[in-house]
């Protein structure tokens, strides 16, 4: 007995899920285990960071960073806590699991630095100055 189209479409999509279940058993388990692993990084960050200001900064007092801190000045875009950056970078690391290293990060950062270094001095690439279109020089084929 033949089977129909939509049938052996089935069939292939459960031997699918059966491959990726035997594979990857429990993915949820694996997310907190990743989450897990970057809480730990971002807190090591954070405990580093206290360490080093309770021993070089003796003066007026000492503000400490927390964990929350740390999170809003990523979601602000500031950095107010001085490792806002470096935690973008391990939260970025995490993301893009293998796919970008954190040297093209930085790189990115760079470039995007450059350009708004750029416009807030008033040059733009389009704004430079090129041959007046009636001192250009067409080819005449005719």
């Amino acid at each position: 007995m033949a089977l129909s189209n939509a049938e052996r479409q089935r069939r292939h999509r459960e031997r699918q899920k059966q491959k990726l279940a035997a594979a990857a058993p429990d993915l949820a388990t694996q997310y907190e285990n990743v989450g897990a692993d970057l809480r730990e990084k971002l807190y090591a960050l954070i405990d580093a960071e206290n360490a080093h200001r309770e021993r070089y900064i003796t003066a007026l007092s000492l503000e400490r960073i927390d964990f929350s801190r740390v999170i809003l000045d990523i979601a602000l875009n500031e950095d107010r806590s001085g490792i806002a950056d470096t935690a973008r970078i391990v939260l970025l690391q995490a993301l893009c699991m293998g796919e970008s290293t954190e040297k093209e990060i930085i790189e990115a950062l760079r470039q995007k630095a450059l350009e708004a270094a750029q416009q807030t001095h008033g040059y733009d690439s389009q704004d430079q100055i090129g041959p007046l279109a009636h001192y250009m020089r067409v080819p005449n084929f005719g």
